[in-house]
């Protein structure tokens, strides 16, 4: 059974944080009503637990649950949310610049060792690519060979070593736990719409998700 079945990065856009100082000094964060894109960078997948019928769809509302989650996370934080498909959970973390990530596993998977992942292949692909992530135009689905070392390695967390110093950075991000993508929509905002709008989802995958609200069945995430 496959318990992590994708990592994903992603370059935030337009989440700028604004720094207010007021009477007593105190620096506010802003970024409620700013629109924010998350352009996909590289992935990597493993869908293998669910069933060849099934396998398409999965994956394309678990890269929408990502897409949506990226765009949701402040800058210098990490959130965990369901993922938009069945029980799986989105883990996002985004750096000060806007480098961030995303994995996705089911919900055994402790979150400490997701944000180590995280942390490693966030590390890894900035390291790599030496900064040229900020310059890129294109989404990109491409698939690394580190990247897909890391889905392979991270499958048992339990054989991963707990890196004390990586988990004391994590640890100084704010964290935020949320049921699902509902409590993530910004003021305004409607999942229906967003469901419509995307280009993560094929139309057999919108049809297939408004004909499961109607019966309340599937994607009880959402």
């Amino acid at each position: 059974m496959v318990k992590l079945v994708c990592i994903a990065i992603y370059r935030q856009d337009g989440n700028i944080r604004e720094e207010i100082k007021d009477t007593k000094n105190i620096v506010k964060e802003t970024a409620e009503d700013k629109e924010v894109r998350a352009l996909m960078i590289c992935q990597v997948n493993d869908m293998s637990s669910f069933s060849y019928f099934t396998r398409s769809k999965a994956r394309e509302f678990i890269f929408f649950g990502c897409r949506q989650t990226c765009e949701r996370t402040p800058l210098a934080e990490r959130l965990s949310v369901g993922s938009g498909y069945k029980d799986y959970i989105a883990h996002s973390m985004v750096r000060y610049d806007g480098l961030a990530g995303v994995v996705v596993t089911d919900e055994e998977y402790p979150k400490d060792m997701a944000y180590q992942l995280l942390y490693l292949v966030i590390r890894d692909v900035d390291t790599k690519l030496q900064g040229k992530w900020r310059k890129v135009s294109k989404e990109s689905k491409v698939s690394p060979p580190f990247m897909e070392t890391y889905l392979k390695e991270y499958q048992d967390p339990q054989k991963m070593d707990k890196k004390g110093q990586i988990q004391e950075k994590i640890g100084a991000l704010r964290y935020q736990l949320k049921g699902n993508l509902h409590e993530l929509l910004r003021r305004g905002e409607d999942l229906d719409d967003i469901v419509g709008n995307t280009e993560d989802l094929s139309e057999t995958a919108k049809a297939f998700y408004a004909q499961s609200k109607k019966h309340n069945q599937c994607c009880k995430s959402f």
